[in-house]
C-alpha cells in the first residue's frame, strides 16, 4: 500500500467507493484507507436503521416506494437504456421496462439518500470519492451525492494497460485539453516516448478475415449502450443509424469504399438488419490494428480507435463528442454535411507536432499505468497526483489565455 500518498501535509485521507465488482481489486492496493460501502438493498435499508432508527428508516423506505419519478429518473436513465438495448424484446414490452425502471429508481432514492448523510460527516479535506464511470446506477448515485467532495472518475484507458483516474469526468467529460496551443507551450509531452502496442479487440467468431484492398473508409462500430454513444453521440443514436449514415456517405461519395468492423463485445449483430450496399463491407474477422493500417482514413463515434489511429498518423474523422476533437488533429463530421466535407479532404493530415505532443501527454502524463485486475501498488498517490496535474494544466491554459 503507499501509506505516504494516503496523507496531505499529515491529515489521513480516506477512499471512499461502492462495491462494484469492477475496481474490487482497488481494494488491496488502498488497504487501511479505503471504505467500501455496500450498495445491496438490504445492506442500504439495514444501514439507514442502524444510523437513523428503524422509524426514520422506515421512512426512508416510504419515501423511496412514493418517490416522485423526475427525482431520480436521470440516476437510473442508463441502465433502463442499456436493458432497451441489450435485450429488446423483453425490455422492448412497456410494462417490463416500467416496473425494471421503477425499482431501480427506489434503490437509488434509499442510496442517495444514506450516502448524503453518511459523506456529510467527513470533512472536504478528509475524503476522496472514488466513482467508476458514474454513468449508470449504482455508480451515478455516488457521483451525486459526492458533489462538493475531491473525487475522482475512473475508467478503462485508450491504451493496453493504462487507465483514466480524472477529476473532472471521463472520456469526452475528461479533463484532457481542447486547446491545441497547450501542446505546443514549450514542453516536450513526448520525451517520455509513445505508445506502441493497441488494443486488438477479439474477432467475432462467426466470421472469417476478408480481403481488402488498401485505402478504404474504416468505421468502427462501438457498443451502442457504452456511456461513448448513449451521453457523447448527439448525432449517431445507434449502430443502425451508424450503418444508414456510412451507406448514405457511400451514396455520395462513390470513390470510397467504407469497412465496419462491428464491436465484438456486442453480440447483436447489424448485417442482415438493412439492405447491403456494394462499396460498404463488413470485416468483423479482421484484426483492428490492420484495418487501420491499411485504411486511409478511419471515420469513428469517439472510439479509442480514433486514439490509435493518430498513433499511426492517420486522417480521423469524428462524428461525436471526444477529448481528441482538437483542431488540426481531427476532422468534424457531425451531421452529414461536415462529413462529406472532411471526406472530400483526402490529402488532409494531422498536425505532426500536435500529433506527437498530445499523444505524448496522455501517455508520459494524463494516463496511469495498470488496470482493474492489476492496479498500480502506488493508487494512492497516482490519485493525487491527477489533482496536481489538473490544476497544472488549469494554470497553463489560464497563463495562454491573457
Amino acid at each position: 500500500m503507499d501509506t505516504m500518498a494516503n496523507s496531505i501535509l499529515g491529515q489521513e485521507i480516506t477512499f471512499l467507493k461502492l462495491d462494484t465488482r469492477v475496481i474490487k481489486n482497488f481494494d488491496k492496493v488502498l488497504t487501511n484507507n479505503i471504505e467500501v460501502v455496500e450498495t445491496s438493498l438490504w445492506s442500504v435499508v439495514r444501514k439507514n436503521a442502524l444510523k437513523k432508527g428503524a422509524a426514520k428508516a422506515l421512512q426512508a423506505c416510504a419515501s423511496s416506494v412514493l418517490h416522485k419519478r423526475s427525482d431520480y429518473e436521470f440516476l437510473t436513465t442508463g441502465n433502463v437504456l442499456r436493458k432497451k438495448i441489450r435485450l429488446p424484446r423483453l425490455f422492448g414490452n412497456k410494462v417490463i421496462s416500467a416496473a425494471y425502471s421503477w425499482i431501480k429508481r427506489m434503490q437509488a432514492a434509499l442510496l442517495l439518500d444514506y450516502l448524503k448523510e453518511h459523506l456529510s460527516q467527513y470533512d472536504w479535506d478528509q475524503l476522496i470519492v472514488v466513482v467508476f464511470n458514474g454513468s449508470n446506477y449504482p455508480e451515478s448515485v455516488l457521483a451525486e451525492a459526492s458533489k462538493g467532495f475531491k473525487r475522482v472518475f475512473v475508467e478503462d484507458g485508450f491504451f493496453p494497460g493504462t487507465l483514466q483516474i480524472d477529476p473532472v469526468g471521463i472520456n469526452a467529460a475528461n479533463s484532457v485539453p481542447r486547446c491545441g496551443a497547450f501542446y505546443k507551450s514549450g514542453r516536450d509531452f513526448s520525451e517520455g516516448g509513445l505508445p506502441t502496442a493497441v488494443t486488438n479487440r477479439s474477432s467475432k467468431r462467426k466470421f472469417t478475415p476478408v480481403d481488402l484492398a488498401p485505402g478504404f473508409v474504416f468505421v468502427p462500430f462501438q457498443v451502442p449502450s457504452d456511456m461513448q454513444v448513449t451521453l457523447h453521440s448527439p448525432w449517431v443514436k445507434d449502430m443502425y443509424h451508424f450503418y444508414d449514415i456510412v451507406v448514405n456517405a457511400a451514396e455520395q461519395n462513390p470513390e470510397e469504399t467504407f469497412v465496419i468492423k462491428e464491436h465484438p463485445r456486442f453480440k447483436r449483430s447489424v448485417i442482415g438488419s438493412r439492405p447491403p450496399h456494394p462499396r460498404v463491407k463488413f470485416a468483423n474477422g479482421n484484426i483492428t490494428s490492420e484495418l487501420i493500417s491499411n485504411a486511409r482514413t478511419v471515420v469513428t463515434i469517439n472510439s479509442t480507435v480514433g486514439i490509435e489511429a493518430l498513433l499511426l498518423g492517420k486522417q480521423v474523422i469524428t462524428l461525436g463528442d471526444s477529448c481528441y476533437n482538437i483542431q488540426d488533429l481531427v476532422l468534424r463530421g457531425n451531421d452529414m454535411g461536415r462529413l462529406n466535407a472532411a471526406l472530400a479532404l483526402r490529402g488532409w493530415l494531422p498536425d505532426d507536432e500536435l500529433r506527437r505532443q498530445f499523444l505524448g501527454f496522455l501517455w508520459n502524463y494524463y494516463l496511469v499505468k495498470g488496470s482493474f485486475t492489476e492496479p498500480p501498488t502506488a493508487l494512492a498517490s497516482r490519485i493525487l497526483d491527477c489533482f496536481e496535474l489538473d490544476s497544472e494544466v488549469r494554470g497553463a491554459i489560464a497563463n495562454l489565455n491573457n
